[in-house]
């Protein structure tokens, strides 16, 4: 298997981080239905008062994108493709997707939703006529059934069904799928609901930091 260890450091630098490890004290996880509703309260601003969360889509494509040339993944073809170098790729991906879950601001019970995480991996798999509409799809089935467990829901039926029917690479529709479909693994696992991260313009966090 062939590293290049000058791609492969940063691509996994960016990705093993945590999201929560770059979001400020005032920032705390909050269920759709109080999500839909910042204002409220005064204290509380919508997501877009994130900063971190306008990152997450970006080191994750950049973090998936770096990590497939580091490792010399860039075949769609699986006859072509390094077994080995795939694993480890697989490996990091998914271990980096499910430290996105876990916060230390969470109630017992409650683990972060990534959604711009697992977006921006499946842009760098995907082909963009997929990766887009897949997305779009999961957003639907977010604002539809009003629950985050539903964006993962879509988003890997969508996926799939799409690769499937454009005839793309199911060696990366796959992982794509698998990305969808970790979030919502994890939650079952430890009987966890997805919530998503929002300031607290107060300055006094609402659940105690671990």
């Amino acid at each position: 298997m062939t590293i290049q260890w000058s791609l492969f450091v940063p691509s996994v630098l960016l990705l093993l981080v945590p999201a929560d490890r770059l979001f400020s004290p005032q920032v705390e996880l909050r269920s759709f239905d109080c999500f839909r509703r910042p204002g409220s309260s005064e204290a509380h601003r919508p997501w877009w008062w994130v900063p971190a969360l306008w990152l997450d889509p970006w080191r994750a494509f950049f973090g998936a994108s770096l990590l497939r040339r580091g490792l010399a993944l860039q075949s769609n073809h699986w006859d072509l493709v390094p077994k080995s170098a795939y694993v480890v790729f697989l490996a990091v991906v998914g271990v980096a997707i499910v430290a996105q879950t876990f916060s230390r601001r969470a109630d017992h019970g409650v683990l972060m939703a990534p959604i711009g995480f697992v977006s921006g991996i499946t842009a760098a798999l995907a082909p963009w006529p997929v990766a887009v509409i897949g997305v779009i799809t999961a957003f639907l089935g977010l604002f539809a059934f009003r629950q985050f467990h539903a964006y993962f829901g879509f988003g890997l039926v969508a996926i799939g069904v799409l690769g499937f029917i454009l005839e793309a690479s199911m060696t990366w529709i796959g992982p794509a799928v698998g990305a969808f479909a970790l979030p919502l693994v994890a939650g079952l696992v430890t009987n966890c609901t997805l919530e998503f991260p929002v300031r607290n313009a107060s300055g006094r966090p609402k659940r105690p930091m671990a």
